[in-house]
């Protein structure tokens, strides 16, 4: 997988900059408790994280800031994704949904060829942050199968994402053609399986579609916004 499927150190680091200077807006939908506007919310903290980036072949780590707001209606507290992000994930978006894709899209695709990088070889962590060195920690073949069983989890986030399309062009192919996805027979043992996987390609592909027609990822304004369900 090329290194292009990750955000860059420079991305994180400029989130992290605007963070530490007041310049992220709060991105949140209304309270889901009071129906307070996110307008009004206030900003309660930011802690950091730690991000799993792909770069020149190795997985590097790089600290990034999460802001957390306050509704004042409630008083409950929200977090928000930076762009790059997804809830309770350590990889970021692109790597997240490229492996994924990966998988789901070559029926002769397997977990452990899907962590292997163009040549075959495998995905090591790099021994230091920043460093070049690997420790020989490999990307663990089980972490998309993982990805693909949170994707397809999703499902407000499909219909929702789905409607929002045929609103913008009525005319719209979009649900025949998500209906007519299906999931090779090699890929799964159990019918439980076969849907989990049906789901994460559906909404694969329905990304591929929000972009064309928004011209921007579904993750993770549109997905804060159906409460990443």
């Amino acid at each position: 997988m090329p290194s292009s499927s990750s955000a860059t150190p420079a991305e994180i680091e400029k989130y992290r900059d605007d963070v530490l200077r007041n310049k992220v807006r709060c991105e949140l939908p209304r309270c889901p408790g009071c129906s307070t506007s996110p307008d009004l919310f206030t900003r309660h903290h930011a802690r950091s994280r730690k991000f799993y980036i792909l770069c020149e072949r190795l997985v590097q780590t790089v600290i990034c800031l999460v802001i957390r707001w306050r509704c004042p209606g409630c008083r409950k507290t929200y977090t928000q994704q930076p762009p790059f992000a997804f809830p309770r994930k350590r990889y970021t978006r692109e790597s997240i949904l490229d492996f994924s894709t990966r998988y789901v899209e070559d029926e002769a695709a397997t977990y452990r060829a899907t962590v292997l990088d163009d040549e075959g070889m495998p995905i090591f962590h790099a021994l230091s942050s920043e460093g070049n060195v690997p420790d020989y920690r490999g990307l663990a073949h089980s972490t998309p199968y993982r990805w693909i069983t949170t994707l397809a989890g999703f499902k407000q986030i499909l219909r929702a994402a789905q409607d929002l399309i045929l609103q913008e062009n009525p005319a719209s192919t979009v649900c025949r053609e998500l209906a007519a996805i299906e999931i090779s027979g090699r890929k799964y043992v159990k019918a439980e399986r076969e849907s989990v996987l049906k789901r994460c390609r559906q909404l694969l592909g329905l990304e591929v579609r929000f972009r064309a027609t928004f011209f921007t990822s579904i993750f993770p304004l549109f997905a804060t916004r159906c409460a990443w369900g």
